[in-house]
């Protein structure tokens, strides 16, 4: 969409009109957040828990999940979720309403929500504290391919048009504005509250998954051997979870990255970047723009060699 490319080299009129539609769309934005960040506060009510597993969508979630259970079932000699892909994945570490499957083990819970402003006021934690967090975030530009190869024919739009998204938060599952707003609040709780939020990278599980599991179990104080985290990183492997998929389930919800056609152009690329630099206050490392922004988050394996 042309109004999201910033496109200096139109004629006076058109520009006029594109800088209008970017104060539109902006407004929309900063509306949209306000609403759902300062009434939204559904995540307060859930803190008694040793620990809570944030992702951002597309992020991996189901995945990180199923290896975190594996390692928790060998752990407490309990059964592992039966399938990746359906309610089962959710036995030991599910929404925070799901019922407590198995009493022995720690109670974890895992959720895509956006961190509501008052999580971040003193006086409120000081009333109730809430769990430790880990918050799993991605690159956006790969979210957004993700996204649409998975969603493309429920959307109905072009690529360029999926990535320009709605601001307003009602067109699609998940874009860019949606995850502005994942990094932009989460950024905020863990820079201001570091102790009590881990925040990890999409890229540290695909690097070593086992290192990413044991930076999980040693921020919710979960007390798994090397043994059992060895377990868990072999469970996500992809040709075992070829194995435990369920059958029932749509396999569109299963589309690997990268598959389709869809790809950022330099078009999609210059939306994107226009996008983040009118609005993104944490980058947590990425290069999206051409200076670091908010809270920078290393690569673990960069992580671990300074510290040796």
């Amino acid at each position: 969409m042309v109004e999201d490319r910033g496109d200096l080299g139109r004629a006076p009129g058109a520009l006029g009109s594109a800088i209008t539609v970017h104060r539109k769309r902006d407004l929309a934005f900063r509306l949209h957040s306000f609403n759902r960040d300062s009434f939204n506060l559904a995540l307060l009510k859930y803190r008694d828990f040793q620990g809570f597993l944030i992702t951002g969508q597309h992020s991996g979630t189901h995945w990180i999940k199923w290896m975190m259970s594996h390692a928790l079932a060998r752990r407490y000699g309990v059964p592992p979720p039966r399938y990746f892909d359906n309610p089962s994945s959710n036995d030991l570490i599910g929404h925070p309403k799901h019922p407590r499957l198995h009493p022995q083990a720690p109670r974890l819970a895992s959720s895509h929500s956006i961190a509501p402003h008052a999580l971040g006021w003193p006086l409120v934690r000081g009333l109730a504290a809430p769990p430790p967090y880990v918050v799993v975030v991605r690159d956006i530009r790969h979210v957004l391919v993700s996204n649409y190869e998975k969603w493309r024919h429920a959307y109905g739009v072009s690529f360029a048009d999926y990535v320009a998204g709605d601001p307003r938060g009602r067109a699609y599952v998940c874009d860019i504005w949606w995850y502005l707003r994942f990094k932009n609040r989460w950024g905020d709780v863990a820079s201001r509250y570091p102790g009590q939020t881990l925040v990890l990278r999409y890229e540290d599980f695909q690097a070593d998954r086992i290192g990413a599991l044991r930076q999980i179990a040693a921020h919710f104080r979960l007390p798994l051997t090397s043994a059992d985290l060895a377990f868990g990183a072999a469970a996500g492997s992809k040709a075992f979870m070829a194995r435990h998929r369920d059958p029932e389930v749509d396999q569109r919800s299963l589309r690997p990255t990268g598959v389709g056609d869809s790809a950022l152009g330099e078009a999609e690329l210059a939306t994107v970047r226009d996008i983040l630099g009118r609005h993104l206050r944490h980058d947590f490392g990425y290069d999206y723009l051409h200076e670091p922004r908010g809270l920078q988050v290393r690569p673990l394996q960069e992580r671990r060699v300074q510290a040796a």
